[in-house]
């Protein structure tokens, strides 16, 4: 959607990374990171997008991986995105 109305695309390079005692620290979500996840680990999904020339949104969403999958710690943002005009 982003794409199609002029946004340039992803260049961060991934897609979120681990969450603990620094700002960004391993892992990465990436496909080249092979880090096996494990039970207490905290994860952000962070897509990024770049919508014009030196100018990024990023939205993250929190995540702590447990015995029994994944729990969003933080409120899941709406299927939409709202628009600001």
């Amino acid at each position: 959607m982003l794409e199609a109305n002029g946004a340039l695309g992803n260049d961060v390079g991934r897609l979120g990374h681990g969450l603990g005692m620094e700002l960004t620290e391993r892992p990465s979500n990436t496909a080249s990171d092979n880090t096996v996840l494990k039970p207490g680990m905290v994860m952000t999904l962070e897509p990024g997008m770049v919508y014009a020339q030196g100018k990024s949104m990023v939205h993250e969403e929190n995540i702590v991986i447990t015995e029994d999958g994944a729990e969003w710690l933080s409120q899941r943002a709406e299927p939409e995105l709202v628009i600001i005009k």
